[in-house]
């Protein structure tokens, strides 16, 4: 990661064969989780393809409303454009997934 141009925000700069661990902090609708549902994964695939495995998603033992979902990243770019697109935000919204509030990016080997 290096810091901003203008002194903001760390940015992701992948290096080579590297995957990303990213854990993103959302609020959600619903307190039903969607990990188990064919559909969400169908739907999840067919937006991100393979440039994110999703692993789990967690709830915030504190707020019902709030989960973390933990991912496998191959390519950061792709996600934030894919999770920008019209299509994108509604399958988000579809699922209960109303705004992300922060995420956390970790480089691993592949």
């Amino acid at each position: 990661m290096v810091k901003s141009p203008d002194g903001g925000a760390l940015q992701h700069k992948s290096k080579g064969n590297k995957m990303t661990l990213m854990v993103s902090i959302a609020r959600v609708s619903t307190t039903e989780n969607p990990f188990g549902s064919k559909d969400f994964h169908d739907a999840h695939d067919k937006i991100f393809g393979d440039a994110m495995a999703l692993k789990a998603i967690l709830r915030d033992p504190n707020d019902p409303y709030q989960v973390a979902l933990v991912g496998d990243v191959k390519d950061i770019d792709r996600v934030r454009s894919a999770s920008r697109t019209a299509e994108g935000d509604a399958m988000m919204r579809r699922f209960g997934f109303v705004e992300q509030l922060s995420y956390f990016l970790q480089e691993e080997d592949a």
